[in-house]
């Protein structure tokens, strides 16, 4: 399902706005964007990002919302009451590279193209994040900070969300878990963080012993 459309692109990242006001996709959900070959046909890349933030503000950067609540008209009546809302708003959201999929071939590092301005983003379905996410190389890319959300949360946003999509697979949990662990091993408050993040009843951060669970 195609969900916004690029408005910012770089080697690593890109910011899209939502085609649905105040519905940005989840943090830490996957998101895929498909570019055409050359001949234009549909065998090109697909390219794999992770949803990095989300924001509603104004078209006009320099002019912020201002209050429009009164003790009778509140929360989603004030969009009722006040209609133009929804044409001086914007939702937009970023996300990380992780990856590709070419020649049904998946790659998770970055690609040699950022993807085009004004491409369509689209939710990755079931099988896609299950295929995708067979391997774990690409949890390392998410290390890097892209904004303002911490890289250790939008690494448990992840994992939270793609242990759902995967059907709540706990083989899978265990061994993205076991991958962060090493990934942080240098760095035990942000293990702890995105294990807590993640969920205490699921992966116990006491059993963390040099990079194994």
């Amino acid at each position: 399902m195609s969900i916004g459309e690029i408005i910012e692109t770089t080697s690593t990242a890109f910011v899209a706005e939502s085609f649905e006001l105040n519905s940005p996709p989840p943090l830490g959900s996957l998101v895929v964007v498909q570019v055409s070959s050359e001949t234009g046909t549909s065998t090109g890349l697909d390219l794999y990002a992770v949803v990095i933030y989300g924001q509603t503000v104004g078209l006009d950067p320099s002019r912020r919302a201002v209050r429009r609540s009164t003790d009778k008209v509140f929360d989603a009546a004030i969009y009722d009451q006040h209609p133009q809302l929804e044409h001086t708003l914007r939702t937009e959201f970023g996300a990380a590279l992780v990856g590709f999929v070419a020649d049904s071939v998946v790659r998770q590092h970055l690609p040699s193209q950022p993807p085009p301005l004004h491409y369509s983003v689209h939710t990755a379905s079931v099988e896609q994040v299950r295929r995708f996410t067979n391997s774990l190389h690409y949890l390392r890319l998410l290390l890097v900070p892209h904004g303002e959300v911490p890289p250790p949360q939008v690494l448990a946003a992840n994992v939270r969300e793609v242990y759902q999509q995967r059907g709540v697979d706990r083989l899978w949990l265990d061994a993205a878990a076991r991958e962060i662990a090493t990934l942080l091993q240098s760095d035990h408050q942000a293990l702890l963080t995105v294990l807590y993040s993640i969920d205490p009843g699921k992966v116990s951060p006491s059993t963390v012993r040099g990079g194994q669970i």
